[in-house]
C-alpha cells in the first residue's frame, strides 16, 4: 500500500523544520520530513554560525531579519517549549565601516524606517563597551613590514543581536513540529518526483537499503546545498545561479581573560567576522573575502571539510590586530561547512517554481538561519494561502523566482 501525505519537505536543517512546523500549525494534518543525513545538524545548519543580526540593504530583509529577531528574544513563549534549547546570547552584533562610506547613513535610516534598535558609537561608547578592541580604519596589510592605522571608523551597534545554538535550535522546532504531528525520516533521500499534467504527484525516497514511493501534491525543497540537485531531479530549473559554496572558519579557544565579553564583529575594513561562544573562551573566525567566500563545489556531498592553513593564519592575525589580547597560542581547529549561495543577487528564493506544487526556499548565501523564523511564515503562507504559527509583514512576492536581480549597498556578505 502506498502512503499518503499531504506535504513532504526535504532538509531537516532549520529551513526544512520550519517550513514542517509552520505547515502544520496552519492545519497541515500529514506532513513528512526526509532528511539525507543520519540527524539534526549534518548539512549546513550544524556548522552555521547561528548568528542574528538586522543589518541589510533592503527594507524588506532588514525587516525580515528584525522580525525574525523578535522571535528568537521571545522564543520560549513563541515555541511553547518550557526548556528550549536554542540557548541564545544577546552579545550585540558590531560593524565597522569607514566612516565616510555612504553605506553608513543608509544603514541608520533602514535602522530607522524598520525599528530596529540600532546606534553609531562615540569614541567613549565604544571603549566603554568594547575595552578589548582596537578601532583601526585602516585595512591590514599583511604583506607589509609596517602597520600604521589612520582614518575615522564608524561603528554601527546593534544591542539585540547575538547568536543561538545552531543545532538546538533545530531541535526546538522539530520538537514543536512532531508535537503537531510531522513525521521525520533520516537517512532518507530523494530518488524521484512522481508528477503528472505539470504537477507534483508524490516522491520516490531510498532509506536503510529500501526504496519506497509516497503519494504528496506539495513538496517543500529546503536542501539547501542539494536543493538545485532535486530541483534538476524534477525538471524544475530556477532561473537564479545557485550554487553550494565552501565557507571556511576557525575556532580558537583563547586562555586570555578579556576586560568585557565580545559581541559579535563584523569587520567590514578587513572583511571578517568575529564571534563568541557562550562560555567566553572561544572565538569562531569566518571570512567574507572574495579569495575566500566565493570558492564552488560541485558536489556538496564531497568537498573538503578542514579550513586551509592560509585562512586559518590570515584570519588569526585580522583577529590579533583587532583585539590584541587574542595571541597565536590556545587550542586552533579549523573546519568547513557550506552556503548555497545565489550569484545573481545573494537573496534567496522562497516560491513555487513551474512544477505545480513543488515549492523551494535556497539560496540564502549566509543568511538563512537568522531569517528562517519567518521563512517559514512566508511558506506557510505561499502554500496554504494562510498563516501558521505568527505572521510576518515581509511582502510575499519580495523572493519570488521571476524577480529582477536585487541591487545592494553592501557587500554581498551583507546585502
Amino acid at each position: 500500500m502506498v502512503q499518503s501525505y499531504d506535504a513532504v519537505v526535504v532538509g531537516a536543517g532549520i529551513m526544512g523544520a520550519m517550513a514542517a512546523m509552520q505547515l502544520a500549525s496552519g492545519g497541515v494534518e500529514r506532513v513528512l520530513v526526509v532528511e539525507k543525513g543520519p540527524g539534526v545538524g549534518f548539512g549546513s545548519t550544524g556548522k552555521s554560525n547561528a548568528i542574528f543580526r538586522q543589518t541589510y540593504s533592503h527594507f524588506e530583509t532588514c525587516l525580515m531579519a528584525h522580525e525574525s529577531l523578535r522571535i528568537m528574544l521571545n522564543w520560549a513563549d513563541f515555541m511553547e517549549l518550557k526548556t528550549p534549547r536554542a540557548a541564545y546570547r544577546d552579545s550585540g552584533v558590531v560593524f565597522l565601516l569607514p566612516r565616510e562610506d555612504p553605506a553608513v547613513e543608509r544603514i541608520m535610516n533602514m535602522h530607522k524606517a524598520v525599528g530596529v534598535k540600532s546606534q553609531l558609537l562615540d569614541v567613549y561608547e565604544r571603549k566603554r563597551l568594547m575595552p578589548d578592541v582596537d578601532f583601526c580604519a585602516t585595512p591590514l596589510d599583511l604583506e607589509a613590514e609596517a602597520h600604521e592605522c589612520g582614518g575615522e571608523l564608524a561603528v554601527i551597534y546593534e544591542p539585540d543581536g547575538g547568536f543561538a545554538d545552531p543545532v538546538g535550535t533545530t531541535e526546538d522546532v522539530l520538537e514543536v513540529a512532531r508535537r503537531l504531528g510531522v513525521e521525520v525520516r533520516f537517512n532518507t533521500r530523494v530518488t524521484a518526483v512522481l508528477q503528472a499534467s505539470g504537477r507534483v504527484m508524490g516522491v520516490e525516497i531510498a532509506g536503510g537499503g529500501n526504496s519506497e514511493r509516497l503519494h504528496a501534491p506539495i513538496l517543500i525543497n529546503c536542501a539547501g546545498p542539494w536543493a538545485m540537485g532535486l530541483n534538476a531531479l524534477a525538471g524544475a530549473p530556477l532561473p537564479q545561479r545557485i550554487v553550494p559554496m565552501r565557507a571556511q572558519k576557525v575556532a580558537k579557544r583563547h586562555p586570555e581573560r578579556l576586560k568585557k565579553r565580545l559581541p559579535v564583529i563584523n569587520d567590514l575594513i578587513n572583511g571578517f567576522n568575529l564571534r563568541p561562544d557562550n562560555t567566553g573562551t572561544q572565538i569562531f573566525l569566518s571570512s567574507f573575502q572574495e579569495k575566500y567566500a566565493r570558492e564552488v563545489v560541485p558536489n556538496p556531498d564531497e568537498y573538503n571539510d578542514s579550513a586551509d592553513p592560509d585562512f586559518r593564519e590570515e584570519n588569526l592575525v585580522m583577529a590579533h590586530h583587532r583585539v590584541p589580547t587574542f595571541q597565536a597560542r590556545g587550542e586552533i581547529t579549523g573546519y568547513s561547512g557550506l552556503y548555497t549561495v545565489n550569484l545573481d543577487d545573494n537573496h534567496p528564493v522562497i516560491d513555487e517554481t513551474e512544477l505545480w506544487g513543488l515549492y523551494v526556499a535556497c539560496g540564502f548565501s549566509g543568511h538563512g538561519f537568522k531569517l528562517s523564523p519567518v521563512v517559514g511564515m512566508l511558506i506557510a503562507q505561499k502554500v496554504l494561502g494562510q498563516w501558521g504559527r505568527g505572521k510576518t509583514d515581509v511582502p510575499l512576492d519580495f523572493f519570488n523566482r521571476d524577480r529582477a536581480p536585487l541591487k545592494s549597498f553592501m557587500s554581498g556578505f551583507f546585502s
